[in-house]
């Protein structure tokens, strides 16, 4: 496990600069045995150069708007995508998924999740950036999706820490998935964190 670049040479971390992303955003007061799930990973992650995620900054990234800066994409635009997400997700019903098993991971700690009904929200959020601004603010492509759970600001063992969240039990929660979260990201590299302002939310399913 090596440290997570806060302030990379290059890529748009490296400038200080904040971007828009939709996100998924657990609700940790509803969702109890999510809450106590990332509770015990916590624990797990203590003695280890780990920073965790507070949890006002837990999310799950479905997309970004890369065709600018946040600090160039001003309020009328904002809305616009905010209302183009309101209509295509008035046909999206709200989703439960399972999250779990936390793994350990290059540069820190995540929490793994089920991926396909994410992979169908991501299909639609990111088709509503493409039609709203163009396919070259379609840049991001999350991959296998994950939560992630703490950032590596130090070298260490990945197998320990393997080892350490393999004995987290139970090891699975459900999260339920009612709004996406448009938030503006951007980096604190002297706290090692991600620092996120809400926009707007999206309901899902709600005509």
């Amino acid at each position: 496990m090596k440290p997570f670049e806060f302030r990379p040479a290059q890529g748009p971390w490296s400038t200080g600069q904040s971007w828009l992303f939709v996100c998924a955003v657990p609700d940790l007061a509803a969702d109890r045995d999510l809450a106590a799930l990332f509770g015990d990973c916590r624990r797990a992650l203590d003695g280890f150069p780990i920073v965790p995620v507070a949890d006002e900054a837990l999310r799950v990234t479905l997309a970004q708007v890369g065709d600018a800066p946040a600090a160039q994409i001003g309020a009328g635009e904002r809305e616009a995508l905010l209302e183009a997400l309101r209509s295509r997700l008035r046909e999206v019903r709200p989703l439960e998924i399972l999250a779990g098993s936390p793994l350990a991971y290059a540069t820190g700690a995540l929490c793994d999740l089920e991926d396909e009904p994410l992979q169908d929200l991501i299909g639609v959020v990111r088709s509503v950036i493409r039609d709203l601004r163009g396919p070259e603010a379609d840049t991001f492509h999350p991959g296998v999706t994950h939560l992630t759970l703490g950032y590596a600001f130090a070298e260490a063992s990945t197998d320990d820490l393997a080892r350490r969240l393999r004995r987290v039990r139970p090891s699975h929660a459900r999260m339920r998935i009612e709004a996406l979260h448009l938030l503006e990201v951007s980096t604190d590299p002297a706290a090692r964190a991600f620092r996120l302002v809400p926009v707007g939310a999206v309901p899902l399913g709600q005509r």
